[in-house]
């Protein structure tokens, strides 16, 4: 029988105790390792009563209009607004019940025979089946339209997106009962150690509790992924060995814990060189150094520390980007940001108010716009990436003063965000839509506004590029992008007989007309083309109503509380509505030389060339793709 010497045992002990770790940057390593695998993630089908968490594999579109049909946006009386025009102090308006108006309240079907309601604070019981009403009031006042919410056909969610409980909401509002997403990765979790004990048994002396086990489940389930808790392993190399070895057939990755530094019975480094390569062992960190990152069969291997401290950081720094690279999302755990105002944000004296707010990143710093605030827009909470807090002292924000945001998106994802103002088209929805397809991580965000206002915008830094459909000289400093050329035309719904086919026929006794905001270019060429024709008449009062969405316009057409439009051939069609040419006209993208060339440029080119948006862009129809993405 060989028996070492005490010398040489000693030589040997110090050797395996002693053994060099690497001494990797933090960064570095984390590149090492996520350049170092690929995932694919299977889709599949859930419940959104179950989906809170998960991650959607494709763009979500609402299947109907929130709300379906107008309805009351006040509790009162609901009445014809022509039935009190001249009403006045002097000369109130007597209405009888059943007759001329009915009582409603907050969130009630608005019957067909009325187009108004009358807050009940403004209306004067005279007996119980008269009151009178002693201010006039306009066609749809205190009216939800429908789709003011969410219009059918609008893509509510993009891809890669983490559903939220605010989300869940926006969905079974918009009738999705189903939502496709991401295989959750299943994440098997090795803790050794012979004197560790799990939950649930007795310690006898000498053994400790195994408790980061519980909290890696506990993370992991927060990060999204399905944890595999697989029990302890003892400190024998044999054993361990063929644990990370069945770990790897049953899960996309494995976390080993404790048994990576370089003592005597820590034998995961040597364990997982066997099985597979070890990219490093060690990371320039304290605490957190005797990281082993490894990879076998394909899968993502990583030995971390058995010190809970040391754990829970490198988890935050090794493993959670992991789960974020299989769902392709971004990450970033910063929770405040300076910003700079793109306009004025008011608040009211007395009361903190949070705004939602849209954030990007332009030009080397941050941006933010609030978006609307009603209380029934949720998608307003759906679309923020940060809050800004007003104190209860401050009435009022301006324009280009710096803020401080608190974000509900990752800084990174922030940075990773295009924003675009200008007008508006649903082939601009796909544009964001498939943006995280084709460059994980990036999303679009857009403010509709009028091409003046849009050119102030972006000239100030405030927006990425802006989206114009009017095609001139572009000034020095910019390039100009075309997106596609869209049919635009006359849309009438199924509550008129016979189609609008040209402009003097918007005029027509009765027509219940939605224009674009004052300042828009389709609505002054409109103008244009009524102040050309002879013996048109006088526009009636009443006559048109503001819409800045083509889909919000086609949910009144499609549901009846508005009759005509001017829009584009896909909302036509996705609606079923009548439409007739009226015009064809470019939809171009107005960039900064300086943002076209730097990543977020890049970034809007890969997007615009993408199969993916020119797919999206031939389901939709009435785009005239041949120039996609190249410069004007």
């Amino acid at each position: 029988m060989l028996v070492l010497t005490e010398e040489y045992s000693e030589k040997v002990g110090a050797f395996v105790r002693n053994t060099r770790l690497d001494s990797i940057p933090r960064d570095e390593a984390l590149h090492q390792l996520l350049t170092a695998v690929d995932f694919h993630p299977e889709k599949e089908e859930v419940s959104v009563s179950n989906a809170c968490g998960r991650v959607t594999s494709h763009p979500v579109i609402a299947e109907r209009s929130m709300p379906p049909h107008a309805s009351a946006a006040m509790d009162g009386i609901a009445v014809q607004a022509e039935m009190l025009q001249g009403a006045s102090l002097e000369k109130p308006v007597l209405l009888r019940e059943g007759r001329d108006f009915i009582y409603i309240n907050t969130g009630d079907l608005l019957p067909s025979a009325f187009d108004s309601v009358v807050m009940i604070e403004k209306v004067k019981v005279v007996d119980k089946d008269r009151v009178q009403v002693d201010e006039p009031v306009n066609p749809w006042k205190h009216v939800r339209q429908p789709g003011e919410d969410v219009a059918e056909g609008e893509v509510i969610l993009s891809a890669r997106h983490t559903i939220r409980p605010v989300d869940q909401g926006v969905l079974l509002a918009a009738g999705v009962e189903q939502v496709s997403v991401l295989r959750r990765p299943r994440v098997g979790i090795l803790p050794t150690g012979s004197e560790m004990v799990p939950p649930g048994l007795p310690l006898e002396r000498g053994q400790l509790r195994e408790f980061n086990g519980t909290v890696f489940k506990s993370l992991l389930e927060e990060c999204g992924a399905e944890p595999d808790y697989r029990g302890v392993v003892p400190d024998r190399k044999e054993i361990l060995s063929q644990e990370i070895s069945r770990a790897v057939d049953m899960c996309d990755m494995v976390v080993v814990n404790a048994g990576s530094s370089a003592g005597s019975r820590d034998f995961t480094p040597k364990v997982l060189q066997d099985l597979g390569d070890v990219l490093l062992h060690g990371v320039a960190t304290r605490p957190g150094k005797p990281v082993v990152i490894a990879v076998v069969k394909g899968k993502p291997v990583l030995g971390l520390p058995g010190y809970p401290v040391s754990a829970y950081l490198s988890f935050d720094w090794f493993v959670r980007p992991l789960i974020q690279k299989w769902y392709g999302l971004g990450r970033d755990s910063v929770h405040v940001v300076s910003a700079r105002l793109n306009q004025d944000v008011q608040g009211k004296m007395g009361a903190e108010d949070f705004i939602r707010m849209q954030t990007a990143y332009v030009n080397g710093e941050y941006v933010a716009s609030p978006l609307p605030g009603g209380a029934g827009v949720t998608m307003s909470v759906v679309r923020a990436a940060s809050w800004l807090r007003i104190p209860q002292d401050v009435q009022r924000y301006h324009a280009g003063e710096r803020v401080t945001l608190e974000l509900v998106k990752p800084l990174e994802a922030i940075r990773k965000t295009l924003l675009l103002a200008g007008c508006d088209d649903p082939l601009l929805d796909w544009l964001g839509a498939e943006a995280s397809t084709c460059c994980p991580g990036w999303s679009i965000q857009r403010e509709v506004m009028e091409e003046e206002e849009g050119w102030k915008r972006l000239r100030n830094g405030g927006c990425h590029a802006l989206v114009v459909y009017r095609r001139a000289g572009t000034p020095d400093g910019f390039v100009r992008i075309c997106i596609a050329e869209r049919d635009m035309g006359w849309i009438t719904g199924s509550t008129v007989s016979k189609p609008v086919t040209c402009a003097a026929d918007l005029l027509r006794p009765g027509l219940r007309f939605i224009n674009l905001p004052p300042g828009s270019g389709i609505r002054e060429r409109i103008k244009r083309m009524l102040e050309a024709k002879q013996n048109v008449g006088s526009v009636p009062n009443g006559w048109e109503r503001v819409e800045t969405s083509h889909w919000k316009a086609a949910a009144s057409l499609s549901e009846g509380t508005a009759d005509v439009m001017v829009g584009p051939y896909s909302v036509a069609k996705h609606y079923g509505l009548i439409w007739r040419p009226a015009w064809v006209e470019p939809l171009d993208l107005i960039v900064p030389v300086t943002v076209w060339e730097e990543t977020a440029g890049n970034t809007l080119k890969k997007i615009l060339l993408s199969q993916a948006f020119r797919s999206a862009a031939q389901r939709l129809g009435g785009y005239n793709l041949s120039q996609m993405g190249q410069l004007v």
